[in-house]
């Protein structure tokens, strides 16, 4: 399946639970991989227990906690 950013930017992302997070405001890619390395949400500024805000104030989440990216992307965290 093939997905792209512009249909990852604004999707919703909830936990396993269904506890909201937030919106994808941007990816994190590492440059020499290719590979997706974080999403960043915006979260209105909460961290969930366990989580951090990064210096923008975005939830950042390990692009491996990605559980299932379909009407809304879940993440287990």
């Amino acid at each position: 399946m093939e997905i792209r950013l512009s249909d990852l930017q604004g999707k919703e992302v909830t936990t396993l639970t269904g506890e909201k997070l937030g919106r994808i405001a941007n990816l994190i890619i590492e440059s020499t991989t290719g590979e997706l390395d974080k999403l960043l949400i915006d979260s209105d500024g909460i961290a969930p227990e366990g989580t951090e805000l990064d210096s923008s104030g975005l939830l950042s989440i390990p692009f491996s906690s990605v559980r299932s990216v379909k009407d809304m992307v879940m993440v287990k965290i």
